[in-house]
């Protein structure tokens, strides 16, 4: 028993080294001063809020934590600007915006993110791209990655509604139940409010109740 305590102890501690590198990285620093100077303070404890539980979940699962954590970071690079601003720079950089975004500007910075990603901080890693393109809609290809962020951000530790608690401790269990929950939720939210749900937010619901469904 005591061996097998010594052995979890050591690989926590090696975990919390590997994070503490990571966080580090200058890189990862790069991105953080920019986004302190840019974000709201509520915005930007929100992305550090994001990280931490992404890197929780990927340090559980075994995902890629640079990946998971320059994502994570990165996500909501975006949301400082104005929807007009958005849309202009989704016009002038060639981001081909579908019907949904086109009437829905809360959907844009996503893209845009991804964009400001490699033109601000030379980030090229497709899995890095995805997940911030994605991180607000879901897709019904998730990698670990994007389904780590698409949890993240609806869950993490700073959200107070009832959902994103019991989200958040469901995703330590079972991450595929986490995102169907996450994409049920969103889903049943806009229904709700009478407005367009995008395909990708269906399309992940349906792929990960096929998931779901294969692993009983």
């Amino acid at each position: 028993m005591r061996e097998k305590w010594t052995k979890l102890q050591m690989k926590r501690n090696n975990d919390d080294i590997g994070k503490a590198a990571l966080l580090a990285e200058p890189k990862a620093v790069e991105i953080e001063t920019y986004l302190k100077a840019k974000l709201t303070p509520n915005r930007y404890t929100h992305v550090l809020s994001v990280r931490e539980l992404a890197l929780d979940l990927a340090q559980k699962y075994g995902a890629d934590l640079r990946k998971v954590n320059l994502a994570a970071l990165l996500h909501d690079c975006a949301k400082w600007m104005r929807t007009s601003e958005l849309y202009e720079t989704a016009v002038n950089h060639g981001i081909q915006l579908d019907e949904i975004e086109h009437h829905n500007p809360s959907l844009v910075h996503a893209p845009v993110g991804a964009m400001l990603a490699v033109s601000h901080f030379d980030i090229d890693t497709p899995e890095i791209l995805d997940a911030i393109r994605i991180h607000t809609t879901g897709s019904g290809k998730m990698t670990i990655i994007d389904k780590i962020l698409y949890i993240a951000d609806f869950a993490e530790p700073k959200r107070n509604y009832v959902e994103a608690h019991s989200v958040r401790a469901l995703a330590y269990q079972d991450l595929n139940r986490a995102v169907f929950e996450v994409s049920r939720y969103k889903i049943e939210h806009l229904l709700a409010k009478g407005v367009l749900i995008h395909p990708h937010t269906i399309d992940a619901y349906n792929s990960v109740l096929q998931e779901i469904g294969e692993s009983k």
